[in-house]
């Protein structure tokens, strides 16, 4: 099982030139069964970055869309993903707190692989990005 970033969304949902196509991928696998989780976190990124560029009109969409996905796992964040993201900046100070919350999600889940074009994954001892 892979961990989806907002990124991937994003890229769909905006239709960017170079990455939508091999995110549009990702998702149809995951349509066709690829197992795969993502977080409320990504969820809320998405939601508040499609609000903030005035594509509020988009979120029903998304959320369809993510309950589209029968083997896509919703992981909730909770406190102790929070307070385990702040622990983990002493080792991943490159990362966002986003970006930390994500990867405590990803260790609370035994995740080891996620689909991100985030570069700050690579130097994550434990974690293989998989770029798109």
């Amino acid at each position: 099982m892979r961990f989806l970033e907002t990124n991937i969304f994003l890229y769909v949902i905006t239709a960017n030139p170079n990455f939508g196509p091999a995110a549009k991928e990702i998702l149809q696998r995951i349509e066709l069964g690829e197992q795969a989780m993502t977080s409320s976190l990504v969820v809320a990124e998405v939601c508040a970055w499609l609000e903030y560029h005035g594509m509020k009109d988009k979120i029903n969409t998304f959320f369809k869309a993510l309950e589209s996905y029968p083997t896509l796992k919703k992981c909730d964040t909770t406190y102790d993903d929070e307070i385990k993201a702040e622990e983990l900046k002493s080792r991943y100070s490159h990362l966002e707190f986003f970006d930390r919350v994500y990867l405590a999600q990803m260790l609370r889940q035994n995740l080891t692989e996620m689909y991100s074009n985030d570069r700050g994954f690579d130097k994550v001892t434990g974690i293989k990005r998989i770029i798109i």
